[in-house]
């Protein structure tokens, strides 16, 4: 699993690549836990380079936006590979949670506070 973490005013970026299993799920939810928590308002997870995620790492990416909309904040989803969108599609995330087709996508909607106030 790769992580890489971007800012941007009122909005945190996630970049998620490789796997994400039982092994590596804890690490995952620590990391955009503690993001959820002190990070900008608004938290988008890149999943552009994700290329497997098991029921682990599900249960991570639902905790967190469930997380986060408790605490008046938005999270979304982008870039979700096919594998990855046909998990989202199968069990039913993909109505449940916002998931936008690119990153592009999600910026334009997902506006940085300093752009949505102008």
């Amino acid at each position: 699993m790769t992580f890489n973490i971007e800012t941007q005013p009122g909005l945190s970026i996630a970049c998620l690549g490789g796997h994400v299993d039982t092994l590596n799920a804890g690490e995952l939810e620590n990391t955009l836990v503690a993001l959820a928590d002190t990070g900008e308002n608004q938290l988008l997870v890149d999943c552009t380079t994700l290329e497997y995620i098991n029921s682990a790492g599900l249960r991570v990416f639902l905790l967190v936006a469930k997380r986060k909309e408790a605490t008046g904040g938005k999270c979304a989803f982008c870039g979700l590979t096919t594998n990855v969108r046909l998990v989202f599609e199968t069990i039913g995330f993909d109505r449940i949670l916002t998931v936008y087709e690119s990153r592009a996508a999600a910026l334009a909607q997902m506006q940085p506070l300093s752009q949505a106030a102008a």
